[in-house]
């Protein structure tokens, strides 16, 4: 019994460091997986996971880690950011797909592009053609636009794609 204690331990001790390292390294994509989601249970350690989702637009995952955000303050303040992002997210999916209204809605701003895109639509600071909804920032433009099942998020600047997103 106590063999099997010690190699957890280690195995704990080593998942917390890998993690921290793949984080301090952007490797967010190894990081935001179920797998870490079910087997973590230090909430700062979760919170990182949350944020890789995030960081890989991964936004499915979220509420798993949301519900697992809630024995200490800081915990419940990272689950409000992330449960924040998922909401603005599926309010802007009911928008594209079912013709939704967001103007009632007034929930915390985020540097996330889901609450860029949110916020915009939601005060009619943007410019619709079509399907697409078109986004002018200062120096960029979003294009959002529904795609079958999917939310397509494109980021340009001076006319050059630089970035997709896709939501589910």
């Amino acid at each position: 019994m106590i063999n099997k204690l010690f190699l957890f331990l280690i195995f704990l001790g080593f998942l917390k460091a890998n993690i921290i390292n793949e984080y301090k390294n952007n490797e967010f994509s190894k990081i935001c997986n179920f797998k870490n989601i079910y087997t973590i249970k230090n909430e700062k350690l979760l919170t990182l996971v949350g944020i890789s989702c995030v960081k890989t637009d991964n936004l499915y995952l979220l509420p798993y880690i949301i519900a697992k955000l809630k024995h200490t303050k800081s915990a419940r303040q990272n689950a409000i950011y992330l449960d924040t992002i998922y909401m603005q997210k599926r309010l802007l999916y009911a928008y594209f797909f079912d013709k939704f209204s967001l103007k009632g809605f007034d929930l915390p701003n985020t540097n996330y592009i889901i609450s860029i895109i949110f916020n915009k639509i939601k005060n009619g600071q943007y410019k619709k053609q079509g399907d697409i909804i078109n986004i002018y920032l200062k120096k960029e433009t979003i294009k959002v636009y529904p795609q079958k099942n999917r939310l397509i998020v494109d980021e340009y600047y001076k006319n050059n794609l630089i970035k997709r997103h896709w939501f589910r």
